[in-house]
């Protein structure tokens, strides 16, 4: 291989020219082999957001909030139901159900259980909840049904 500036003979591939200094390579070619890729994957990541973006269903930035939300009346009144029996609460059903907004990636709930009255579930974006009685969250000054 000889060089591209001088056209001295040279031993192996790139590395620079003794003779006259030239660093050797394509910076042209090298530059088109990487930002071509990173250009193609940037562009597919993006498309997929927003694909993501325009598909989400539901009116929270938590999924776990959503796949809930976009249930009919009694499929989510049997999640709520589950998730009240899973911390430990009775509630058999649920006869009114009002999502307050986000706190971050928690999604809040209010909800009305027809045997154990009104609750705060909070929702985290892995998908565990935390409960509160809405009775001592409205004498504090934070009433359980307006949304956030």
């Amino acid at each position: 291989m000889k060089c591209p500036k001088c056209k001295t003979p040279q031993n192996g591939y790139g590395g620079w020219c003794r003779a006259c200094g030239h660093a050797g390579g394509n910076v042209r070619r090298a530059m088109l082999w990487t930002l071509i890729p990173t250009s193609i994957i940037a562009a597919l990541l993006l498309a997929r957001i927003g694909y993501a973006e325009v598909t989400r269903q539901g009116s929270s930035r938590n999924s776990y909030s959503n796949a809930i939300e976009t249930q009919n009346a009694s499929g989510r009144s049997a999640a709520f139901a589950k998730l009240m029996h899973d911390a430990g609460q009775t509630c058999s059903r649920t006869s009114k159900s009002l999502f307050r907004g986000d706190i971050g990636t928690n999604a809040a709930w209010a909800l009305r259980c027809e045997d154990s009255g009104d609750w705060l579930v909070l929702i985290a974006s892995n998908g565990a909840t935390r409960i509160a009685s809405c009775g001592p969250l409205n004498k504090a000054g934070t009433p359980c049904w307006t949304q956030l």
